[in-house]
């Protein structure tokens, strides 16, 4: 009867260690399918960055409307108006009605150019609601040339610019910006338009102008992602354009962590695993059946547990390397950074030094244009050192520890306190927890729900803005809440994606980046964030996430006694 109680038990741990096998070996297979997703993912997110940021360089042309209503807005428009707005690297411009008739154009303007109007992708883009589109590249004369088109209205209805550019005029800065985009040896990167041709690359072996013909490109082209011919490939659309972000990848060097010799490795692991389980169920067997064999079984097990411990080493080697990866990525992301903004600053300071040095000798339009090229290059400058930003909130958090966050609503009261009074705003904020968490995040997080309240108010409308923050079952409940703009509900995802803006620059300033890294910094904090709103009523913000040991509510707002100074931050506005 002992005998087979034994045979049971042993029984028993061999189908606990199959299945434990079984659940190892899917657990690895699926594993290594998620490390080539994970790397295709990043290919990705650099297509996506290349195209935002591309897209960008052209985004300031909705500025330019109102000046294009007040030249090209009369009743007749002459070719000598039109040669003027020629700039270097323009083609040609003509000015065409609500019809698509030719109202004037420039001496550039020929009969091919009017005739590949109708087939223009440019105009094709304003007629699906764009607000301003970039078509193809067109044989045109020696150089080529590149319809843009911008719509805009005037007092006999609504006319569209039409300007043909030589693609060199931004080969070269896009060239450059391709050129910053990381990869792996032996990767080269593209932009082309709606026919494939190419407008900017980084490959010396293609000019611009010429059909891309990198082998499988047309294979590719056909899908966002493709594996062919030894060559990854990952696409992005611009959004006004036909144009598209082309990265390419050798295989062997973009996949090489998950191919070869190292995708083996876990699966020889996995069956070294198998083989040591099995030999350790057999060496159970032979202790229960004899005294003799238990010395044996148990020097047996010693050389086991080694081999565990070996693997607990490789473990911890692996998360160094995980750890020294992360702080490259970080370095890189530093570094990328500068790069990116030195030029930027130069832009700056010489035009700023143009308009001091030179501001008597330049006409009206030309001290405009300056000030203009300044406002893009600070609003890139901006949007840089806010990526920088969302890259860093899980790679330089820093540890959690206990927060007051009411104190840090203070201190974000402060920093607030010119628009606050600017305003005439009143920001209600009640008794907030001690939390354990980040303090530096937990400042940027409410800064920016607070400073959007803030921004996004209705003209005419006082801003009253309430803060409030409890704990229910271990769990922060932190919410926002605002009387301004407010917004459609089918946007209350839309609003956290990067880059996402529902307004005009015009309208409301900003780079569409606050809102994200509110949400990553939730993510980091194992929560989410969500949003409430009805136009023209405003908007709720809620965070959760665990308090992690938090502690009781304490109230910090200012107390009754007038000696003691405002009792609000509404009497701190007003004051």
């Amino acid at each position: 009867m002992k005998v087979n109680k034994t045979a049971l038990i042993i029984t028993v741990g061999a189908c606990v260690v199959f299945a434990l096998l079984a659940v190892f070996a899917l657990e690895l297979s699926s594993n290594q399918a998620r490390s080539r997703h994970n790397v295709e993912v990043q290919i990705r997110d650099r297509a996506t960055l290349s195209a935002a940021l591309i897209d960008s360089l052209f985004q300031s042309v909705q500025q330019q409307i109102p000046q294009d209503s007040q030249t090209y807005g009369g009743r007749v428009v002459t070719a000598a108006q039109m040669q003027s707005s020629l700039t270097q690297g323009d083609v040609y411009s003509a000015l065409l009605d609500s019809n698509g008739q030719l109202l004037a154009a420039s001496s550039g303007f020929t009969p091919q150019a009017r005739a590949e109007l109708s087939n223009s992708a440019a105009l094709a883009l304003l007629r699906t609601g764009h607000p301003y589109g970039l078509g193809n590249f067109n044989d045109y004369g020696q150089t080529g040339a590149i319809d843009f088109a911008v719509s805009f209205p005037t007092n006999f209805g609504t006319r569209t610019l039409v300007t043909g550019f030589t693609p060199k005029a931004l080969s070269q800065f896009i060239e450059g910006e391709l050129a910053h985009v990381p990869g792996v040896k032996g990767s080269l990167n593209y932009l082309v338009d709606g026919n494939n041709v190419v407008l900017a690359s980084t490959n010396p072996k293609v000019a611009v102008g010429q059909r891309l013909a990198v082998p499988g490109a047309a294979e590719a082209f056909a899908h966002p992602t493709a594996d062919t011919h030894d060559t990854y490939f990952q696409q992005q659309k611009l959004t006004n354009s036909t144009w598209r972000v082309v990265l390419t990848s050798p295989d062997g060097a973009l996949f090489a962590s998950v191919s070869g010799w190292r995708q083996e490795v876990p699966w020889i692991l996995f069956v070294a695993f198998a083989v040591v389980s099995l030999f350790a169920l057999l060496l159970g067997w032979r202790a229960l059946r004899s005294a003799e064999q238990l010395s044996d079984a148990n020097e047996q097990l010693g050389v086991v547990n080694q081999e565990l411990v070996d693997l607990n080493g490789t473990l911890e080697r692996r998360a160094a390397e995980l750890a020294r990866s992360n702080e490259e990525l970080d370095q890189f992301a530093s570094i990328a950074s500068h790069d990116l903004q030195e030029p930027l600053r130069k832009v700056r300071t010489f035009t700023e030094q143009l308009t001091v040095m030179e501001t008597e000798r330049l006409s009206p339009k030309g001290r405009d244009y300056l000030a203009r090229t300044n406002a893009a290059a600070e609003r890139m400058q901006r949007l840089i050192e806010d990526l920088l930003r969302f890259s860093r909130v899980s790679t330089q958090g820093r540890p959690f520890e206990d927060v007051d966050l009411s104190a840090v609503m203070d201190a974000v009261i402060s920093d607030l306190e010119t628009q606050i009074t600017d305003l005439g705003a009143a920001v209600h904020a009640g008794p907030l927890p001690t939390i354990r968490a980040d303090s530096l995040q937990m400042h940027q997080l409410l800064l920016n729900l607070v400073g959007n309240a803030l921004k996004f108010h209705r003209f005419g409308v006082r801003p009253d803005v309430t803060v409030e923050g409890t704990i229910e079952r271990g769990m922060l409940h932190l919410t926002v809440r605002d009387n301004g703009i407010g917004f459609e509900p089918q946007y209350a995802q839309r609003i956290f994606r990067v880059f996402e803006r529902l307004h005009g620059r015009s309208e409301y300033p900003g780079t569409g980046i606050g809102l994200s890294l509110c949400r990553k910094i939730a993510d980091r904090h194992g929560g989410t964030i969500s949003a409430e709103g009805v136009t023209g009523v405003g908007s709720t913000f809620t965070v959760e996430f665990p308090a992690r040991g938090a502690g009781p509510l304490q109230n910090h707002s200012a107390p009754s006694d007038p000696e003691a100074g405002p009792e609000s931050v509404e009497e701190l506005a007003n004051a």
